[in-house]
């Protein structure tokens, strides 16, 4: 029988560290003889190199660690369920837009030959709506935002299905020009406005959406107009001087709600605050 020394014993090694008059302390736990750096027994000791780097690769506390494919799939999971409200809404926005193209506003003279509708009031309130998201979860989800619904309605639009008119009443006399005009001019004047809200955000609360408010509207004008109307309507211009301002104006009207909203609207990773 090989002779057993003491139960347990620690032998200290003092090492000279990297700065002055600093070390590392080393404890080494010797078991009849045997390190237990060395033993297989024991559950403290290092049994794989990994088991030295922190955090630890191959598990975590509570469980296994997620694969960089798990938190990548989570993310986009979080992006979806965090974008079917707003996107909903934004889609309710532009419908309606879309159906109310052709009821025409009562004109007052001064804009006699606008051709104002209903639809160029509710327009604002779907740029309103990308505000709100480009100020709760930033600029990626607006623009994800507003994508998501240019395709879906877009597509419902061109596709135009045989019964469609089982839940929509009357259609409105648009030609399909009109229509992906109106697309591309969204999403210019939208993109525009999303990166301006984001680069104006700062401690006046009402900087950031009136700026956005004021690219996207003139955007919008100067692209959707002329794509639509020129050669046909030799009054378009006229008639984009006069929805610019209208947009603008409803823009401003919009400032109220925001600043309601924005309690219950803050930005979940603190972007500038604002």
């Amino acid at each position: 029988m090989s002779h057993i020394e003491p139960s347990l014993f620690l032998r200290w090694r003092w090492e000279t560290g990297h700065w002055p008059g600093l070390g590392i302390v080393r404890a080494y736990e010797y078991r009849n003889g045997i390190s237990a750096l060395d033993d297989d027994a024991g559950p403290y000791r290092l049994r794989h190199g990994e088991d030295a780097v922190w955090p630890p690769a191959g598990r975590a506390y509570g469980g296994p660690a997620e694969s960089e494919k798990q938190r990548k799939a989570a993310a986009r999971g979080r992006a979806v369920v965090r974008l079917i409200v707003p996107v909903t809404l934004l889609l309710v926005l532009l419908g309606a837009t879309y159906l109310y193209a052709d009821a025409l506003l009562p004109r007052p003279v001064p804009i006699r030959d606008a051709g104002l509708a209903i639809s160029d009031l509710v327009l604002p309130g779907a740029w309103y709506c990308i505000h709100l998201t480009n100020r709760r979860y930033g600029p990626g989800y607006a623009f994800a935002q507003l994508v998501a619904a240019l395709v879906i309605g877009l597509g419902v639009i061109l596709v135009n299905p045989g019964n469609i008119d089982q839940w929509v009443v009357t259609m409105p006399a648009i030609t399909s020009r009109a229509v992906l005009s109106f697309g591309a001019a969204l999403l210019a004047a939208n993109f525009v406005g999303i990166t301006f809200f984001y680069a104006a955000r700062g401690p006046r609360w009402w900087t950031a959406p009136l700026v956005a408010w004021f690219t996207a509207s003139l955007v919008f004008s100067a692209i959707y107009y002329p794509a639509a109307f020129a050669g046909v309507d030799e009054r378009w211009t006229d008639s984009a001087v006069v929805h610019f301002v209208v947009f603008f104006a409803m823009s401003v009207l919009l400032l109220m709600p925001y600043w309601l909203l924005r309690p219950a609207m803050r930005p979940i990773n603190g972007m500038n605050g604002f």
